[in-house]
């Protein structure tokens, strides 16, 4: 955009709403020239930034310490901040961080506490006998917020190595108010989470589940049913992602687990999605397939097309329709 990005849009002459849904556009179509348009004034700042920071996707740990930064420099009423004492709660809707240290993650959570959509990846909590006494607290301090009734998103992808090692359940006021929920169930110490699954039963709102998992799950077929069988009746969608080099050939066990649940064998709302850019070869399984970038945008709200939960409501439905007509055919 040219230098004077007020008088290349005439702003001076434009009546002021005209003027805000320009900039806002401007804004929603392209966040870079957004940042731009921040710069062009105060009063278009604050047009412009609410829309900048509705969405927050943290991948790298410059970005998460330029944002505490930030929260910091509101916290501390720094008196150069564009910013309120409110506007990460009010404005912030959706927050996704791969990278994360404790200290910093939860003064950025506690300042975005309204946020609807959450996910939480790539970060272990362990306490450390020997490491400092400061970061186990920190430690503490972040756990305690996650268990309380702060936050209380409605959609939430969290690894299970966030929460207190032995202590992954559903029963945290951070599920209760959650339609569409992902644990990304992992390991620490080399041994898979311990998860109470039973506790799911607990989430009265609770439509779409999903489990995306780098371990091998013997018997999935049989752990999909069962972990169904858990869920509150309000589901309707169950995903249980595969990594395609994970994938068994066609005359294992496992596949014909796998072919269960895609075909609707095991549950009606159960299907298999693959994390990953090419699919197993060959296969006739018609999976999901998402690459890592698409599962950010997703899990943040802001997919490229549909997201996973729309393409597997769209599959479940399609493979009812098909057993349907397969029913009548065999009737008639």
């Amino acid at each position: 955009m040219c230098p004077s990005i007020e008088a290349s849009l005439c702003f001076s002459n434009l009546p002021e709403d005209v003027g805000q849904l320009v900039f806002e556009l401007t804004a929603e179509l392209d966040q870079e020239t957004g940042r731009s348009c921040a710069l062009v004034s105060r009063k278009v700042n604050t047009w412009v930034e609410p829309i900048l920071y509705r969405t927050l996707i943290i991948q790298y740990p410059g970005q998460l310490e330029k944002l505490c930064e930030i929260v910091e420099d509101i916290n501390g009423a720094d008196p150069n901040s564009t910013k309120s004492a409110d506007f990460f709660a009010s404005h912030v809707k959706a927050i996704l961080i791969t990278e994360s240290c404790h200290t910093n993650l939860l003064s950025i959570l506690k300042a975005c506490h309204n946020v609807e959509i959450l996910a939480l990846w790539g970060t272990s909590s362990e306490y450390d006998s020997e490491g400092p006494a400061q970061s186990n607290k920190d430690l503490r301090d972040f756990h305690d917020f996650l268990a309380s009734p702060e936050l209380s998103p409605r959609w939430i992808s969290i690894g299970s190595d966030i929460l207190p090692i032995n202590k992954v359940r559903f029963s945290y006021p951070i599920f209760q108010n959650v339609t569409h929920a992902e644990l990304v169930w992992g390991s620490r110490n080399g041994d898979s989470d311990e998860v109470q699954w039973d506790t799911l039963r607990y989430l009265p709102f609770l439509t779409h589940f999903s489990v995306f998992s780098s371990l091998h799950i013997r018997g999935c077929g049989r752990w999909v049913q069962e972990t169904v069988d858990l869920c509150p009746r309000s589901l309707r969608v169950f995903i249980l992602w595969i990594y395609p080099a994970s994938f068994l050939s066609h005359t294992s066990e496992e596949f014909e687990g796998v072919k269960g649940i895609q075909d609707g064998d095991i549950d009606s709302r159960a299907v298999v999605a693959y994390m990953g850019n090419s699919l197993p070869t060959p296969c006739d399984l018609h999976p999901i397939l998402r690459s890592y970038d698409d599962g950010v945008r997703d899990c943040a709200g802001v997919p490229v097309g549909k997201d996973f939960w729309t393409l597997a409501e769209e599959f479940i439905e399609e493979r009812l329709r098909q057993r349907e007509k397969q029913k009548i055919g065999s009737a008639a």
